[in-house]
């Protein structure tokens, strides 16, 4: 019986945990009506479904993370106290204020690309 050698063991691991697609830096703002986005999500959805979906949390309108090169579809989503309305057991009660144009029907797209800056601007509006 063979023993591998702790040196070949710790130079095999670092290449077996280096699979999947590279990853580029990705960053961005996201405003509403002319305001930045307090808080919310951020989802880019790839146009080729063998890549996952990246996502993360946006916040006082700015947002970072690492998703591969290509093509992808942007959904942005944020809730906010609706003022002077209360919920079912009194608490405020709370609205979904970006238009399902920027998320549930987004017309929105980002394409990261391998060279350069990956910093996205959505200006969002409520207006159609």
């Amino acid at each position: 019986m063979r023993i591998l050698s702790p040196l070949f063991v710790f130079f095999l691991v670092p290449i077996a945990c280096d699979s999947g697609p590279k990853m580029y830096d990705i960053t961005g703002k996201v405003s509403f009506d002319g305001t930045p986005v307090a808080k919310g999500d951020i989802t880019l959805r790839p146009e080729k479904p063998t890549t996952a979906p990246q996502g993360t949390s946006i916040k006082d309108g700015s947002f970072q993370l690492k998703a591969g090169e290509g093509k992808y579809k942007v959904e942005i989503i944020s809730t906010r106290v609706v003022p002077g309305k209360k919920g079912p057991m009194g608490e405020d009660a709370i609205e979904e204020f970006i238009p399902p144009k920027y998320n549930t029907k987004t017309t929105l797209e980002a394409e990261v690309k391998s060279s350069g800056k990956n910093d996205f601007i959505f200006e969002l509006n409520s207006k159609k």
